[in-house]
């Protein structure tokens, strides 16, 4: 099946891909920067004698990268999670309309062919979907 001409989009590649990538960044770099500068006020609130102090300092550029990372991560897999969320919501409300519509007895007959057919192809690339995610994990060996 196409995966550009698909019902359902796989959010796990493509969607995922194309995000814009600026605020993630941007508050990734702010969170980092807050991190590093507040362990920096930390260690020079404390006193000359403590013995972690010069530690504390040296370590600050290290931990402000590190909670970037950690940040923008958490951020990419909400909005991952979010996203997969709304697919199966739409996918629900979509086969649910579909099936009203082939009880309601209102639609011609070529009509009900096409929206099973539909249904069909939903399931069809929701079944892909997991395949290729399958696919995307990585076993150690």
């Amino acid at each position: 099946m196409d995966q550009a001409n698909s019902l359902v989009a796989n959010p796990s590649t493509e969607a995922l891909n194309n995000q814009n990538q600026q605020p993630s960044t941007t508050s990734a770099s702010i969170a980092g920067a807050s991190s590093g500068t507040l362990l920096v006020l930390l260690a020079s609130n404390l006193p000359d004698n403590y013995p972690l102090k010069s530690w504390l300092v040296i370590i600050a550029p290290s931990v402000s990268i590190a909670f970037s990372l950690i940040w923008k991560f958490l951020i990419r897999e909400k909005n991952a999670y979010y996203k997969r969320k709304r697919v199966v919501k739409f996918k629900k409300l979509l086969l649910k309309k579909i099936e009203a519509a082939l009880s309601d007895g209102l639609i011609s007959t070529e009509e009900a062919a096409a929206l099973k057919r539909k249904m069909i192809e939903i399931e069809l690339q929701s079944i892909d979907n997991l395949a290729n995610k399958i696919k995307t994990i990585e076993f150690e060996e």
